[in-house]
């Protein structure tokens, strides 16, 4: 399978070529020239985009929005099952799409450690699959590895994410570098 295989060769060294490669692959940095194909696009969502009315399959016993749900299945479609929790009370954070049943976050590797190997590149397949396809899947930005990629600003590519003024963004959690974070449109 695509992950257990071709994944496992990819050691990403840096990011100044990603915006660069080819629509299809992950391409490593200089010191990791590897071309993996990723995952076919998804179908755009064509759904209801109300309010946060689906059972968040992810255990939480909390709600998401209609196209959150069918991210959260379109990713599982293309990478296969991988662990990932989305609604969340987020009380330390009020602005979090979590309560709203608008974010995911997707864990290659254990939580509360930095992602390294496989895992490294597991996530960055999720990050760039989401980031290629947020049009068609309705995300707004992607967090992973201490990098941002907002859809109002894709010039920047994957800039630096300082955490927002809530999150540590050296820390393995607060700089998303244990897990790939997704927000929503609606």
């Amino acid at each position: 399978m695509l992950r257990a295989v071709a994944l496992a060769a990819l050691a990403l060294a840096g990011l100044a070529a990603w915006d660069a490669r080819p629509a299809d692959r992950i391409v490593g940095g200089p010191a990791a020239p590897v071309s993996i194909p990723l995952p076919g696009a998804p179908a755009p969502f064509t759904g209801e985009k109300g309010g946060c009315t689906a059972t968040d399959p992810t255990g939480t016993g909390g709600c998401l929005t209609a196209p959150t749900a069918w991210m959260l299945g379109q990713v599982t479609a293309a990478f296969g099952a991988q662990p990932a929790t989305c609604w969340s009370e987020h009380a330390w954070n009020p602005g979090s799409d979590h309560p709203a049943g608008r974010a995911c976050d997707f864990f290659p590797g254990p939580a509360g450690e930095f992602a390294t190997g496989t895992d490294l590149a597991e996530g960055w397949a999720t990050a760039e699959w989401l980031r290629r396809h947020a049009d068609a899947l309705e995300v707004r930005y992607v967090i992973w590895q201490g990098r941002i990629w907002v859809d109002s600003r894709p010039h920047l590519g994957w800039a630096p994410y300082d955490g927002g003024g809530v999150y540590d963004p050296t820390d393995a959690v607060g700089g998303h570098f244990d897990h790939v974070h997704v927000s929503m449109r609606r």
